[in-house]
């Protein structure tokens, strides 16, 4: 690198840095939220543009600009008031949603950036890739730009790695927040941002929260749906799109629906919202973890371990605690349902029909991310329906704020709460996969908690309990028994399994 562009580069990082703080300060206007009303896209004629301004009194803003044509999004109520469709003026069909995303172009071509640019607008996959990139660069002391696996088609899935980079990751605990899975549910990827922003934008108020964990946020885990719903058709994008199984073609609705294809209960509810045919929007695959972005995500909870996780959707104005699955019981005591209750009365809800609550399920599914990481590691996973389903995007700073609470209390829960952490060692130091057995702890589908090979480390958030008994099992090596109580304190406890004496 010459002296002259390492200058230039250098420059140019601190002048987005003295932009994004600035805006930072920015206040952001609010306006009520809609009322549920149905978003319409218009198509204007090039010849149209001028009656179509002089209708709408420039209330009504272009959303995309072609050379032949605009587009405008305005709520279905609307459109008699103002005598739409007429002549050049008429309801767009069959259109990828790009032309419903008002920033879309301005964001495409922003050459400097700033963290308040991930508050403008809606996302695809391309976007999201240049923001999290940025915002790496903007706050390399807090972050780290990571790919963790690639989608059907090839495209990369980036995540985010929010932590303190200055403490060692040694003694901090993983939560995850994921969105997207469902790509056609955009306004859901804006509640991963939102964590993004407000914990970057308020490090000082977050350090223990950066000091003690290491939050994962991929806010698109279907970056081929994304493709498709922004770029090809809104009709499309709940699915990956991957037309490789079964006899599809790339206009039938390819791919699996990802949230319906991991391992924990695949395949076995009967109902609707879950699907062994190929071109139904809920196809589960051909086999459990079938599709590469559940077997990155998959791999990412084997490799960090979750204590707590929230993935979002949209949009039934809900959380789901998990098990979600008709047919299955929690363990008992249940550690995730206080929590969920307590999340729940914390939202307020701005869906003008309905209350936001607690829910086991709103219809029956299987092979969902939230139940499988439940399952495999006792992660407290949740799974939120956003409020509104992809609304003007004037209307998504209320709706994030609305529901904010959940993961500020989730992570609050995991750095502050009553928790188990051990680090399972042998008598040299080396960590063990060990198995952990609770004493009054009941598990109902043959669940096992263990230690993590690479450190030996076992933690694990007992909200609201405190007396704990159990037994650290490996073969070829002595049982330890402890008994004690859960701690808030964030300090692992040793626990050394020494081998078995050779049988005389």
């Amino acid at each position: 690198m010459t002296g002259f562009f390492r200058v230039f580069l250098l420059g140019f990082l601190f002048y987005s840095y003295i932009v994004s703080c600035s805006i930072l300060r920015e206040t952001i206007p609010s306006r009520p939220l809609n009322d549920g009303a149905i978003s319409i896209l218009l198509k204007i004629d090039k010849n149209a543009r001028e009656e179509f301004e002089k209708v709408t009194s420039w209330e009504i803003p272009y959303t995309f600009i072609e050379k032949d044509h605009s587009y405008a999004v305005i709520h279905r109520d609307k459109l008699k008031a103002y005598g739409f469709p007429k002549e050049g003026i008429n309801i767009a069909k069959g259109m990828p949603f790009k032309y419903y995303s008002g920033n879309y172009q301005d964001s495409l071509s922003e050459s400097i950036f700033a963290l308040a640019d991930i508050k403008k607008g809606y996302k695809d996959n391309i976007l999201n890739s240049h923001y999290l990139f940025w915002v790496h660069k903007l706050f390399p002391k807090h972050s780290q730009y990571k790919i963790i696996g690639k989608s059907a088609r090839g495209r990369e899935i980036p995540a985010i790695l929010l932590t303190d980079t200055n403490i060692p990751d040694e003694d901090k605990i993983s939560v995850l927040f994921n969105c997207a899975h469902h790509s056609n549910e955009v306004v859901s990827v804006e509640h991963c941002y939102d964590v993004i922003y407000e914990l970057l934008a308020h490090k000082k108020k977050y350090s223990d929260i950066f000091a003690k964990l290491k939050i994962w946020v991929v806010p698109i885990v279907n970056p081929d749906g994304s493709r498709v719903f922004w770029h090809e058709n809104m009709s499309m994008g709940r699915k990956n799109g991957y037309p490789g199984w079964g006899q599809v073609t790339e206009k039938d609705n390819p791919g699996v629906d990802i949230n319906r294809n991991y391992p924990f209960f695949w395949g076995k509810t009967k109902s609707n919202q879950t699907s062994s045919v190929s071109n139904s929007v809920f196809f589960r695959g051909p086999y459990a973890g079938s599709e590469p972005e559940t077997q990155a995500m998959m791999n990412l909870a084997e490799k960090e371990r979750f204590a707590a996780s929230i993935s979002y959707h949209a949009f039934a104005n809900c959380i789901l605690v998990p098990y979600t699955i008709d047919g299955t019981s929690n363990p008992e005591p249940d550690l995730v349902w206080s929590l969920g209750k307590r999340i729940a009365s914390s939202v307020e809800s701005k869906n003008p029909n309905h209350n936001f609550s607690a829910k086991k399920n709103i219809y029956g599914v299987d092979g969902v991310d939230q139940d499988y990481y439940f399952f495999k590691y006792g992660t407290l996973a949740y799974l939120i329906e956003s409020s509104h389903l992809n609304p003007p995007y004037s209307d998504v700073p209320k709706i994030v704020e609305s529901l904010r609470p959940a993961w500020t209390i989730l992570l609050e829960e995991i750095a502050d709460g009553s928790k188990l952490y051990f680090k399972i060692k042998d008598e040299h130091g080396s960590p063990l996969v060990a198995n952990i057995k609770f004493d009054k702890l009941l598990f109902y589908h043959g669940e096992v908690r263990t230690s993590r090979k690479e450190d030996g480390m076992f933690f694990q958030s007992f909200p609201g309990i405190r007396g704990i008994k159990l037994k650290v099992e490996k073969e070829g090596y002595e049982t330890v028994n402890w008994e004690g109580t859960t701690w808030r304190s964030w300090k692992a406890v040793d626990i050394v399994l020494r081998k078995k004496a050779p049988a005389q």
